[in-house]
Formats: structure tokens, C-alpha cells, sequence
């Protein structure tokens, strides 16, 4: 059983609107839709804030906002888009209530075609009709309330089958008007409006006298018809400053022209309406001729009334600017942005005002005060704002126009204003420079085509690198995960720093006024002078701290002293106590000369023999130490262990313990003595860690006869332990249920136990590096944390009842403290080869992501090539043009160091070739990039050329040099490439190709050693072992074995899957994903002599998969009895990456219940059919061969169990289900464990 779990949600952007609340304040609001939620923004003077969130289990494909007038609500409709259309009212307020489901309108319909161009919703201007468009040939007209809600609905049929556009027009309460844009039955652009009776329940049969049907030129739009290539229409309404003769109109872009077409005067309207009559009077006498001189008539083409060029791309977005509706915001496929003004006084003129570039826009919203959104797909969304003057780019012109367009600069437009100039009704105003300013931008990972998962510094952090992005905002996305470190001081100078332990004036002052830091040799002091100044103190060290020699431990302490009762009593001092190899040593803070000074002498071993047994302690040395606010716990080579505690400036031996294993004394790695309640000045508990037995023991102070008798023990590690803690995470000190062992290793792992009643529990393992692992605990703000620091740094700290590891995006850190003063408060301090580095910590477990902007190079797929240390990466080029011109393409190789993405290398393709997929291997003699490309002609309806190449790629100092050194033609299109068996495998149209790479003779070729075409259309391709996994993109999955250079079928299923990804993840089991958004996996199984395919998971994902990757992101703590691990990374062309994470078979069956029971809970609270949602789907909707998901659990559903911990009633209903059978038999306390474990693996 597999959980499917989101790691970064869906990122990209497909609506966005503004409304207001008169009642509230804020009383603006931004609702931005992504593909499966809805997040609406307060709008404040210094930003965005964002006010509520809401799930959406569908793909979200409109919204729109009621216009219905009420203070402090509104009603919301979400389209969601097929196989199973749903319309979703919702209504949302300020207050706790926030957004609210208010009804689910089900648009599916098992028969009908979905709407090939136009699949939208409109609501009414005056908010009492909302009418859908989802199948061909039909609207779905919903009549809504006086409060926006839903009240009735019916299909309307409409004989316009190509449906373009649709909006309303109406001018007056309950008079319903559409304008439609369509292609008719002669391939001819058709605009027309007809009116809406929702008495009668239908539209009318003839076109509304408003504006009878009139031929758009065809010419001017592209051929190419798809969510970018469709025209829109805006209805522009009359004014009153408006000349007469204009009663408003239809306003067309999305071509190579913008139009305007008027709608028909009364006057007209009333001549039309005769002549109909007449021409139906002559149909019924039976003038044939009369009627189709009359129909011509009709057909008779009709200019706009005013028309400026559009020198740019596809419409893709736009937006309203003013309230009289004759300012509008335009932006094409590639991000080119303009203003678009209607002047309809004195003559009419449209005013085209190039304003600069944007990320490619899905939407557009205008805000206030020239503030913009701009919603993407392909890029960043942004928030913009509008310039006077220019404010980038000042040495371009604002927007690249062709030299056939003629344009005029702000300065000419400017007097034509003011009557010096009057060439012409219309101008396209092109300046110098961008008019447009970025104010905030919202990070996007869509669409993610390919990526790769790798260790880029070899410390064990992985990281995700993809390719995203598109058009004019291709992009490599580098995502790691860890907390924020924001550097605030530095010292230099200062290398082999291994501790570091930060000291104050007084053991209870607020603030730490002092540093010491030991390096391999030698000791410095740091002091912090006034405001942020910090200062070496070199001071006598026949005085002072001990500098000549590293230092083991360091710390302030209280002073102990014995009351009549003969018991200790602790009082504020300024003594802090220094432990070396030779001894310790006593120092007390002078503040007449503001440092250290010493009290009495060094205190060697020998001070603590006993009478007669000194013998004993000559040629020990202290070897790891540990220091409390009163007890100091010294260890010492030959594996003794001596608790120490300072009595009137005197050191006094309490305790002593010799550990002997396998006879032989056993040698003291590391001790710890941290008080695990952190209101006492001592602890019960001391900690010891063994260089050869591997293990750690705990001790236990408590007897009274003087011995350490120890309590508890952990397994043999795999490495030694180099440091330890038995830390409590949270300073109340009545809660000890989360106090854990922690064990930092010398193979760069941390080892965590939770310790209870003297036993150790719930052993995991996390790794962060391949270095010995060093810890210190930290009060980060109000966080009790501990810093590790190996290979890398991570911070372990307390959060949702659970321990938390996130890795802090530094590198090699020898050494971490916590550090509070005046000038630094709640930080830390680092040491690093450079020296030291103060900063603050915050946002614990952020995602990070880091942009790699490649413009118009648009990256297709990446790969790693570890030997030289470089990313490759194909890209494909499209340089914009005009609509209806054609676009130059070109493909290309680049090359990036794979830590500062600095640009190493560059190979173009062939004119007329992109490339397809990208391979890496390395030989003796070298490393090289397999490289697959397709050339893609005119006219051509399946790829007939391609060729796959060897580039051959030698590293210098500062680039890396690629050439090629064989290639191979194929008739087809290569679509995939994987190694197995140390050959390459090549998917090309219906075959697969196996090459061997031969190098006997010094030159490397190709040869062709094994086919297979046996199937449709290979797209993917995956490999383990000699095994190969194809997908037939139009029919189903297959398995190969290569075996003696021939490729044998192992199974193949029959079955209509459509797959657009697979994996492998093991020898007989696969995942993958098909092009309706569902997620399924086989097996392998034996029938008699026969191997067949089963699938034994289907499940409904809502997005489509492009790219499965073995292994997970974060730092994964590896539990011994963890019932369930991550296995699977997947990524969406929504931006999503989610992970799959494999589960055990007992708490799979308690999940599936928890699933069912939850589900049934929430759809009786009104909330939506989570089982139907997941069901899998195809083009038509549910399948009736799959009654609900099998073999998958959704993740981020299950984890709302959580959201009921605190709700007894419901909690109960959820776990008794609605009969006994559906009684859970896991326990609610071991659902949440399991649940807060999946949490912290995404």
C-alpha cells in the first residue's frame, strides 16, 4: 500500500480576482486560484497579507465573484474543469467563519463532448445569473438568489458548436444578453449576440437585434485554436461623455488587430427586425430568390468601428482598469504587457501603450494606485505597479514591435492629446524603457518537465534541481530544505575552530558578554564590546584562561555551599571553570578590568587521588568533559569516569567509575551532565559514550554509597559516538515525556532515543554528513534546540509532539553556540574555515529555492554528471513573434557548475532540432552526454527524422569544452534514453533501440545490437538491472528483459492506460502516471508458465505526472520499527512535488479504515465525496470498472484526522464508524503518532 503526500504544493497560477466588502476592514480582497486551492490576500498599503486558504478536490479552471451588494459577505463560484466538472459556491467573511462551501453543482455528463475552445464561466453584471460553459452545445444557466446562492439551474442548447467566447452584455436588471464568439459549419469567425430567458429556460433561437451575426476576419487570429490561440470578447458599455451614434460594443483581441465593433442602434435594430419579417413572410410564399437576396444581406460583412494593430503574441491574460471600462491591461504568451485606452468622445480612438515585460500571464488583476497581479504559469506571479516614467531597461525600447508597424514614442502621443498632431484614430505608443516595477513575487516551480535528485557537496543533503518554467521565463529551480541563517557579524582569521562556548559576566545575567573558542592548539577569548564590537582579549595567561593549550570544556557555575542542614545551597557568582587535558582551573570576572582572572592554581589530576593511590591517576590525562551549573564530570583515558563539584572555591571528587570491556579498559569518547529539568542546577543522570564498544550508557547519580551504577544502555552503534546529550525540548519542567538521548557519531549520524522510566525507546537514525557529529544545545528565541554540526549543519528542535531535524544551509561548520547580547539577541555563532559567523536562525523547516533564470532558453531536461561536477542541460528556444507568424525554434546543450551554476559549456543543435532526452555515462576514457534531438518539419503529423549523438566533454579550469564524437540517425522521434547493461536504450516512435558503445579502436560509435517494436508509441522509458519499462503513450505498460544482446517480453498489459510516466521500483513492481491524471502501480506475478502484469493500485492525482525519482529530499530519520518509508518523489506540470511513501501491511488495513471512516464524516458535514474524488477517472469521467481508488491512500487527507485530536465528539464518531465493522482497532494516540511520522517526511 502506497501514501501520497505533498511535499511543495501546486504553485502555479489559472485565475485571480479583486473584490470589495464595504462593511470590513480591510475592505479589499485578492482571491488567487491555483490548481486545487483558493488563497484570498487582505490588500494593505505595505503589501499583501494573506487572510484565509481553502482545499479544492478538483482542478480549479475559473473563478468569479458575485456582484451582489452585502457588507460583510460574498459569494465566491469555482469551475473546476473535467473529467467531472463541478461548479462550487462558496461565500466567504472576515470573521472566524472565513470561507465556506456553501453548495457542490455537479456539470458532469457521461455522454456529452467537453467544450473543445470555451470551457468558462460568467456571471450576470448584476449578479442574478450565472451561465456555464463545459460541453458542447449546451450552457448551464444557474439563477442565483438576492445573496449570490444558488437557486435553480437548466441546460440551455446553443447551435453554436465551436464556441470561442462568451460574455454578457447586458445593460439593465433582469434583461440577459450573451455575446458569442464561434467558428461555424465554413470554418468562418462568427460574432453575434442572442437573448437569455430563464422563464422560457432557454436562448433565443434567432440572434438578438443587438448585434446580429457578423463575420470577423479570419486572417487576423491565429490557426492554432487552444487556450492560448482563442480570441476573447469584452463588452465595452456606453458612457454618457460617449459620443451619440455609440451605444456600446463588443471588443475583440487575441488577434493580429484589436476591434471594436458597436452594437446596432435602436433605429437599425428596428429596420432589421422588418426586413426578418419579411424575409419570413417570402419563405412561407415560397420567393426563394427574395429570401436568399435577403440572407446575403445579412452575411454582408461589417467593419469595426475602430481597429489598432497588435504587434505581439497570443493574448493569454487581461484585466480591467478604470470603472467606465475603457482602460484595459493586455498580456501576451511570452510576458509583453500593454495598455490598452478607448477614447469614445470627439471620434474613436484606441491608444495601445507598450508598458514592458512580465512573467508570462494566465491572469491579470488590477489592484489600486497602478498596482497590479499577475498570475503564471510559466513563471513567477507577480505583484506590479505602473510607472510614470521609466524605471528599467532604460537603454531598450519598451517592447520589441516589427518594423512594419508604424508606432509613435509618449512625447508624440503627448501632443497629438494636446491638437498639435492628429495623424490618425489610432497609435500603438512605444517608449524607451520598462514602465513597470516589481513589488513582490510569489516563487512558482511550474511546470516542472524533468528533474534530478542528487548529493551535489557530498554531504549527505540532497537536493531537488529542475527544469520549470516556459516561454519567456524558463528557469532551473534548485529546492533544498532547511532553516533560514542570516548573517549578522564576522571575525576572520581564525581556523581549526573545534568548540565553541559562549560565557557571561554573572551565571544569571541576561545576556553573554564573552566567547571562547578552542581550536587543535589553542585557546582565544572573544569579548563583546559595546554596541556590536567584538574584541580578542590576549591578557596574561599566567593570570588568565589557559591559551596555550586547546580547551575541553568551558562554563559558568553557581556557588555551592553547605547550609546548617548540611545540604547545598546555590547562589549567583561570576566564577566560570575551564577544563584542559592537565586539569581545571578556577576563574572569577573582574569588572574593574573587564575580563577572567584565576582562583588559586591549575587543579591537576593528581589533587583527586585518594591517600596512598596516587599511583593511580599518574599518566591519566582528561580526555572529554561536561559542565553544569554545579557538577563537572570529567572523563579520563583508560576509561575513568570522575564527577567533580566546587565547594568554596575548592574542588571536591564526589564519584569515581572505571569501565572495563572485554578486559580491557574502555576507552571514554564523550560524557554529557545536562540537567534534563531545567530548573535545577544539577542532574541525576550523567551520559558516556565508548571509542570501542560503540555504545552509550546513562548513570545515575542517585545512590548514596558513592557509586554510578548504570541504568540503561543503548545497542552497538555502527560508528563510535563522538558526542552526547540527554536534553529535555521543552523548559517545562513537569514534562518529561519528549527528554531524548541524543548520540552524534563518528560517521556523520545522529542516533535519537526517547528516554522514559529509564528505558531508552523509539531508536532512529538521521544522517547529516559524512563527518563526526558534534552537538550543543541552544535556546533559540523560546526553542529549546540542539545545534549538530558535521559534513552540515541541522538544527534539532520540539514540534508537533515530535522531534524535529532541519538542516541549516550552511557548509562546513566545525562548531555551534547559542549567543544573546544587546547587539545580537537570540542568535547563534558558527565557526567555519574563515572564522567566526554570528547570525540568527529562523523559519526552521523552509523550503529553499534558488532560480537559475535561462530567459528564452526554456529547459526540457537536466541530468548530473558527477565526475565533472557539472549539470547538463537541454533547452529549446522559441524567439516570440507576431500572431500568425512563424517562430524560429532552436535547441541547445548548456552546461553549469552544479554548485554555483556559473555557465561552463554550450553546444547548439542543428537547425530545426530540439532535443528530446539527455543521458550521462562515464568510461575509462572519459565522460560523455548522450544526447537525443528530433527534427520536426512543416506539415509533418508523426516525427520521420531524429538522431542520437555522443557529445564527448573535457573540463578546464573555468569551462568545459563539448564536442561530438558519434551519432546515429533514426527515423523517428527519440524520445527517451536509459542505460542498461552499460548500453543505451533508445524509445524511438514504436521501437526500442539498444546500443552498444564501442571504443576498441579509440574512436568512440554506436552499435546497434537489439530491437523491439511491438507497440504504438513509446514516450517513456525506465531501467533496473537488465530490466526495461516502456510506456506506449497510446495504449499501456511493458516490461523487457535483455538478455544475450536480444530484448525478451516479460508482460505487458492490454489495457487502455495512456501513460505518461513510469518507474520502476524494484525488479517486479512500477509506478506511473497517465494523461488523466491518475497514479497506478503493477506487479509482477506468476500465472502457470505465464508472467502477468497486475495492477494493484489505481488512484486519481488531479494533476499530470512528468517525472518520478527514487529517494525523498529532507534529512530522513531512519526509525527500527517504522512502519512505513518514503520511497518515491513525483513532480507535476502544476509545480507540485509529491512523495510516495511505501507502508506495512497491519497499518495499511487500520489507514484504509481511518481513510473511509473520515471520509464519511466530513461528506455528513456537508463537505464533498473524498472516495468519489479519488476514484479513478478517464476522458469521460468515472470509470465503471473502477468503483473507487485501490492501492493508495491520500496523505494529506489522512493528516486532517489530526485537526479532530482536540474534538472528543468527533474524534469518537471517527473512530466508531458508521456500524461495527467500521469500528477502528488502532487506538486515536497511535493514529496521531503514525500521522505526525508522515508529516515530517514531506
Amino acid at each position: 500500500m502506497k501514501v501520497v503526500t505533498t511535499f511543495h504544493p501546486a504553485s502555479s497560477v489559472v485565475d485571480s480576482l479583486k473584490f470589495r466588502l464595504k462593511d470590513e476592514q480591510p475592505s479589499e480582497f485578492l482571491v488567487v486560484a491555483k490548481p486545487n486551492r483558493l488563497d484570498i490576500y487582505a490588500l494593505h498599503p505595505e503589501g499583501l497579507r494573506h487572510q484565509q486558504g481553502l482545499d479544492i478536490w478538483g482542478r480549479i479552471r475559473v473563478i468569479r465573484a458575485v456582484p451582489v451588494s452585502s457588507g460583510s459577505s460574498i459569494s465566491l463560484l469555482v469551475l473546476t474543469d473535467h473529467p467531472e466538472p463541478e461548479l462550487i459556491f462558496l461565500s466567504f467573511t472576515v470573521n472566524d467563519a472565513g470561507i465556506t462551501v456553501t453548495k457542490y453543482l455537479s456539470l458532469s455528463e457521461r455522454s456529452a463532448r467537453p467544450a473543445e475552445f470555451c470551457h468558462t464561466l460568467l456571471v450576470d453584471p448584476f449578479g442574478d445569473v450565472a451561465v456555464v460553459s463545459a460541453y458542447t452545445g449546451k450552457l448551464k444557466v444557474v439563477v442565483l438568489d438576492r445573496n449570490g446562492r444558488y437557486d435553480r439551474d437548466f441546460d440551455a442548447s446553443i447551435t453554436e458548436l465551436n464556441l470561442l467566447d462568451i460574455t454578457f452584455v447586458s445593460t439593465h436588471p433582469k434583461m440577459y444578453i450573451l455575446a458569442m464568439m464561434h467558428i461555424d459549419y465554413q470554418q468562418r469567425l462568427q460574432l453575434l449576440t442572442r437573448d437569455l430567458s430563464i422563464v422560457d429556460l432557454q436562448l433565443s433561437t434567432l440572434p438578438s437585434p443587438l448585434l446580429p451575426s457578423l463575420t470577423v476576419p479570419g486572417k487576423l487570429f491565429s490557426t492554432a485554436m487552444d487556450d492560448d490561440g482563442t480570441p476573447a470578447i469584452i463588452h465595452i458599455p456606453s458612457q454618457d461623455s460617449d459620443d451619440d451614434d455609440f451605444q456600446g460594443g463588443i471588443l475583440i483581441i487575441g488577434g493580429r488587430k484589436i476591434m471594436l465593433y458597436d452594437f446596432v442602434d435602436v433605429e437599425t435594430q428596428m429596420k432589421r427586425e422588418s426586413r426578418r419579417k419579411r424575409a419570413d413572410k417570402k419563405k412561407t410564399t415560397g420567393d426563394a430568390e427574395a429570401s436568399a437576396k435577403e440572407k446575403g444581406i445579412e452575411w454582408k460583412k461589417r467593419k469595426p468601428r475602430a481597429a489598432v494593430e497588435w504587434p505581439w503574441a497570443e493574448v493569454t491574460a487581461w484585466c480591467l482598469v478604470d470603472y467606465k471600462k475603457q482602460k484595459y491591461l493586455i498580456g501576451d504568451r511570452y510576458g509583453k504587457l500593454a495598455l490598452l485606452s478607448i477614447n469614445l468622445s470627439g471620434g474613436t480612438t484606441l491608444t495601445l501603450m507598450a508598458l514592458g515585460e512580465t512573467s508570462a500571464s494566465t491572469t491579470l488583476t488590477y489592484l489600486d494606485n497602478q498596482v497590479f497581479y499577475n498570475g503564471s504559469h510559466f513563471g513567477s506571479s507577480q505583484l506590479l505597479q505602473i510607472t510614470t516614467t521609466p524605471s528599467s531597461a532604460l537603454d531598450a525600447p519598451t517592447l520589441p514591435v516589427p518594423s512594419t508597424i508604424l508606432t509613435i514614442s509618449p512625447n508624440a502621443l503627448n501632443s497629438y492629446v494636446s491638437g498639435r498632431n492628429n495623424d490618425g484614430p489610432c497609435h500603438i505608443v512605444v517608449g524607451i524603457g520598462s514602465y513597470i516595477t516589481e513589488l513582490e513575487s510569489f516563487n512558482n516551480l511550474a511546470p516542472i518537465l524533468d528533474a534530478v535528485l542528487v548529493d551535489t557537496d557530498g554531504s549527505g543533503q540532497n537536493e531537488i534541481v529542475t527544469c520549470s518554467g516556459g516561454r519567456s521565463t524558463g528557469t532551473i529551480k534548485v529546492i533544498r530544505s532547511g532553516a533560514d541563517f542570516s548573517e549578522k557579524a564576522t571575525v576572520l582569521g581564525l581556523g581549526n575552530v573545534t568548540h565553541i562556548w559562549p560565557l557571561k559576566v554573572m551565571y544569571s545575567a541576561p545576556d553573554y558578554a564573552h566567547v571562547v573558542v578552542s581550536t587543535l592548539q589553542e585557546t582565544h577569548v572573544f569579548r563583546f564590546d559595546n554596541a556590536s564590537s567584538i574584541s580578542s582579549i590576549d591578557g596574561d595567561k599566567n593570570i588568565g584562561f589557559i591559551t596555550d593549550l586547546p580547551t575541553i570544556a568551558v562554563s559558568n557555575v553557581v556557588r555551592r555551599t553547605l547550609n546548617a542542614e548540611k545540604k547545598s545551597d546555590y547562589a549567583d557568582s561570576s566564577y566560570v571553570i575551564q577544563v584542559v587535558s592537565k586539569g581545571l582551573l578556577l576563574l572569577e570576572y573582574d569588572p574593574g578590568v573587564r575580563q577572567y582572572t584565576r582562583v588559586g592554581e591549575l587543579w591537576t589530576l593528581e589533587k583527586f587521588a585518594d591517600p596512598g593511590k596516587e599511583g593511580l591517576w599518574k599518566g591519566r590525562e582528561i580526555v572529554a568533559a561536561s559542565i553544569n551549573a554545579s557538577q563537572v564530570v570529567l572523563a579520563l583515558n583508560w576509561g575513568r569516569v570522575v564527577l567533580l563539584t566546587l565547594n568554596d572555591k575548592r574542588f571536591i571528587k564526589l564519584k569515581e567509575r572505571n569501565f572495563v570491556h572485554n578486559n580491557r579498559d574502555a576507552e571514554i569518547s564523550a560524557v554529557s551532565c545536562l540537567p534534563q529539568d531545567p530548573a535545577k542546577d544539577f542532574t541525576f543522570n550523567i551520559v558516556v559514550g565508548f571509542w570501542t564498544s560503540k555504545h552509550v550508557e546513562i548513570l545515575s547519580l542517585r545512590p548514596k554509597d558513592g557509586t554510578m551504577p548504570t541504568i540503561a544502555t543503548t545497542p552497538v552503534f555502527p560508528s563510535a559516538p563522538r558526542s552526547l546529550l540527554l536534553y529535555n525540548f521543552t523548559s517545562d519542567d513537569s514534562k518529561f515525556s519528549n527528554v531524548h538521548l541524543l548520540v552524534g557519531l563518528t560517521d556523520g549520524s545522529i542516533a535519537s532515543f526517547v528516554y522514559r522510566n529509564d528505558q531508552l525507546l523509539d531508536q532512529k537514525l538521521v544522517s547529516i554528513g559524512s563527518l563526526p557529529v558534534t552537538m550543543r544545545s541552544c535556546r533559540i528565541g523560546t526553542r529549546q534546540t540542539v545545534l549538530a554540526c558535521g559534513s552540515r549543519t541541522a538544527i534539532l528542535f520540539w514540534e508537533k509532539e515530535r522531534l524535529m531535524y532541519s538542516p541549516l544551509i550552511l557548509k562546513d561548520v566545525t562548531a555551534a553556540a547559542e549567543l544573546s547580547t544587546s547587539a545580537y539577541p537570540s542568535s547563534i555563532v558558527l565557526a567555519n574555515s574563515d572564522g567566526l559567523v554570528v547570525g540568527n536562525v529562523n523559519n526552521f523547516d523552509k523550503l529553499h529555492i534558488r532560480s537559475i533564470p535561462l530567459g528564452l532558453n526554456n529547459p526540457l531536461r537536466v541530468t548530473h554528471i558527477p565526475a565533472l561536477r557539472v549539470f547538463a542541460v537541454a533547452c529549446r528556444c522559441i524567439t516570440p513573434a507576431r500572431i500568425g507568424d512563424l517562430e524560429d525554434i532552436r535547441g541547445s546543450i548548456h552546461v553549469f557548475d552544479d554548485i554555483s551554476f556559473n555557465k561552463l559549456g554550450h553546444f547548439n543543435l542543428e537547425p530545426g532540432e530540439e532535443p528530446t532526452s539527455l543521458l550521462s555515462f562515464t568510461t575509462n576514457s572519459g565522460s560523455y552526454l548522450c544526447v537525443a534531438a528530433v527534427t520536426l518539419e512543416d506539415e509533418d503529423t508523426e516525427a520521420s527524422k531524429g538522431r542520437i549523438f555522443i557529445l564527448e566533454m573535457t573540463s578546464n579550469t573555468s569551462q568545459v569544452n563539448v564536442s561530438v564524437v558519434t551519432s546515429y540517425d533514426v527515423k523517428g522521434c527519440p524520445y527517451a534514453l536509459i542505460s542498461v547493461n552499460s548500453m543505451i536504450a533508445a524509445a524511438v516512435n514504436s521501437m526500442v533501440i539498444v546500443f552498444k558503445m564501442d571504443t576498441g579502436n579509440g574512436n568512440m560509435i554506436m552499435t546497434k545490437t537489439a530491437t523491439w517494436n511491438h507497440n504504438y508509441l513509446v514516450t517513456s522509458l525506465a531501467s533496473r538491472g537488465d530490466v526495461i519499462l516502456l510506456g506506449d503513450a497510446i495504449s499501456s505498460i511493458s516490461m523487457l528483459r535483455l538478455e544475450d544482446n536480444r530484448l525478451h517480453l516479460i508482460a505487458r498489459d492490454y489495457g487502455p492506460l495512456w501513460p505518461t510516466c513510469v518507474e520502476l521500483m524494484s525488479n517486479s513492481t512500477l509506478i506511473g502516471a497517465n494523461s488523466e491524471y491518475n497514479l497506478y502501480t503493477f506487479s509482477l506475478q506468476k500465472s502457470g508458465m505465464r508472467q502477468l502484469l497486475e495492477r494493484d493500485g489505481n488512484y486519481f492525482l488531479g494533476d499530470l505526472v512528468n517525472k518520478f525519482l527514487p529517494g525523498t529530499l529532507s534529512s530522513q530519520e531512519v526509525s527500527l520499527d517504522a512502519p512505513m518509508q518514503p520511497q518515491q518523489l513525483f513532480f507535476t506540470s502544476a509545480g507540485l512535488i509529491g512523495v510516495i511513501i511505501d507502508l506495512a501491511d497491519d497499518l495499511a488495513l487500520d489507514l484504509t479504515g481511518l481513510q473511509r471512516n473520515l471520509s464519511n464524516y466530513i461528506q455528513k458535514q456537508n463537505g464533498p465525496d473524498h472516495s468519489k474524488y479519488r476514484t479513478p477517472k478517464n476522458v469521460r469521467g468515472r470509470s465503471d470498472a473502477d468503483a473507487s481508488s485501490f492501492g493508495f491512500l491520500d496523505g494529506d487527507f489522512l493528516e486532517r484526522f489530526l485537526q479532530f485530536v482536540g474534538n472528543p465528539h468527533a474524534l469518537k464518531r471517527i473512530m466508531d464508524g458508521q456500524s461495527e465493522p467500521e469500528k477502528l482497532k488502532i487506538s486515536a494516540d497511535r493514529i496521531q503518532k503514525v500521522l505526525e511520522s508522515m508529516q515530517s517526511m514531506h
